[in-house]
């Protein structure tokens, strides 16, 4: 699978180069790790030079300072080939939207700038999003990342020609919701992800359960699901390999 929405630089991971040899020696074929503001995306740029699996995107998350200015700069001054997306940006309820709002819009704006997609994190601000992205629509595509069980935002999502992943929380007893939504979305706007390590501590057997689940709600084969993921993932990231 490709993993669409990781932290292969989290200050989290016990034993980083070790994280990033087990996943290079594993059967996934690529990793998409996230900047959360201008140092983790300078971070995750290096790390995708260094190992052919690793992806990057660049992007100031809604709960972190920093300037958009900046992130364009970095993407003109880098080695961009293996930068796939603008993000993780979007809305967050914890904190105060004032700064988050307008750091949104200039990523949407600065993602079709660079004619790239947007990675959206959206927590508990989910109706607000979607206003966003009717106004200032992401014109080379979006995803929602660990997409918040919600039939409505779903339909809106696919009309505005974006993307749901989900993660590891479908596995869970409790996520009926989750459940619901994976048996509503169209095939094609599906992917996979884990948010290593904040949703998952061993994304290896994580990455199968969340696919073996998903693979039992649509009732197909393992190289049909595989197919349809991959070919997803290439759809919206176009620098995919």
């Amino acid at each position: 699978m490709i993993d669409t929405h990781t932290h292969y630089n989290s200050k989290d991971i016990k034993n980083l180069e070790v994280a990033i040899e087990n996943f290079n020696n594993s059967d996934n074929t690529g990793a998409i790790n996230i900047g959360l503001n201008l140092e983790t995306s300078k971070e995750v740029i290096t790390i995708s030079n260094n190992n052919v699996k690793f992806y990057a995107t660049i992007g100031i998350h809604p709960l972190y300072k920093g300037n958009v200015e900046d992130i364009r700069a970095l993407y003109y001054n880098s080695n961009n080939s293996k930068i796939l997306a603008i993000g993780e940006t979007g809305l967050e309820t914890s904190e105060y939207l004032d700064n988050q709002i307008p750091n949104f819009i200039r990523q949407i704006e600065l993602a079709n700038d660079l004619q790239l997609p947007l990675v959206i994190h959206s927590k508990g601000e989910n109706r607000r999003v979607i206003e966003i992205l009717k106004r200032w629509t992401p014109l080379y595509g979006f995803v929602v990342h660990c997409f918040q069980p919600d039939l409505k935002t779903l339909e809106d999502i696919v009309k505005l020609g974006g993307y749901i992943s989900v993660a590891n929380p479908i596995t869970k007893s409790t996520a009926n919701k989750s459940l619901k939504v994976i048996k509503a979305v169209p095939k094609d706007r599906l992917l996979i992800e884990l948010d290593y390590p904040y949703l998952s501590d061993n994304p290896s057997e994580d990455g199968k359960q969340v696919f073996n689940k998903i693979k039992e709600l649509w009732n197909m084969s393992k190289p049909e699901l595989e197919a349809i993921l991959d070919t997803n993932a290439k759809q919206l990231f176009k620098k995919l390999k």
